[in-house]
């Protein structure tokens, strides 16, 4: 076996660059979480999806440049230590506020699902007074139809009654005075 030459070695070096260079093009990278520093390794080519609201992208001298001044800060140079103080403050009264505005977000949900359950249950209750109502009323039409059907026959017997007694007594009057004439006709007779 031969001992590699460096005319050999570079280009082969250059291949394996190049080949790595190549098969990280065009790849999806997905961002979720931006509650910390992390770091990605990004190249030309490469999709970006991100799915936090907020995220810095960087070139390599200018992320070096913050992550130094953030190192000094963190080993608490104390010509920042008022600027960190006041910002770790913030970033705790934010994370208060948050969680009260979480918790009465939820109070007011709870209300609003009691308040629409309540709703609800009141709408089912009315539905059903009104069906009831509906049946009473569908009851009450019935009779009165009934009602107006047993009035008009009972106006048609009372109809029929009088044009009874009305020639009954026309019968009456007429034989009356056929019986009156008669009698006086006998009397005058005699």
């Amino acid at each position: 076996m031969k001992p590699l030459t460096l005319h050999k070695l570079l280009p082969a070096i250059f291949f394996c660059l190049a080949v790595t260079q190549g098969y990280s093009q065009d790849r999806l990278k997905t961002f979720k979480d931006s509650s910390g520093i992390s770091l990605y390794t990004i190249y030309r080519g490469d999709t970006l999806l991100i799915q936090c609201d907020t995220a810095f992208i960087l070139n390599r001298a200018t992320f070096h440049i913050y992550k130094n001044y953030y190192d000094k800060v963190r080993l608490k140079s104390t010509s920042f230590q008022g600027i960190m103080d006041s910002y770790e403050s913030m970033i705790h009264q934010q994370d208060t506020m948050l969680k009260q505005k979480e918790f009465y977000y939820q109070q007011l949900k709870q209300q609003f699902d009691s308040l629409s359950g309540s709703s609800l249950a009141f709408m089912d209750r009315t539905s059903i007074s009104l069906k009831g109502i509906s049946a009473s009323l569908d009851k009450a039409t019935t009779s009165l139809v009934e009602t107006q059907k047993l009035l008009e026959d009972s106006r048609k017997m009372l109809e029929d009654e009088r044009r009874k007694r009305n020639s009954r007594a026309l019968k009456f009057g007429i034989g009356g005075a056929v019986i009156g004439a008669l009698v006086a006709a006998l009397i005058a007779g005699n």
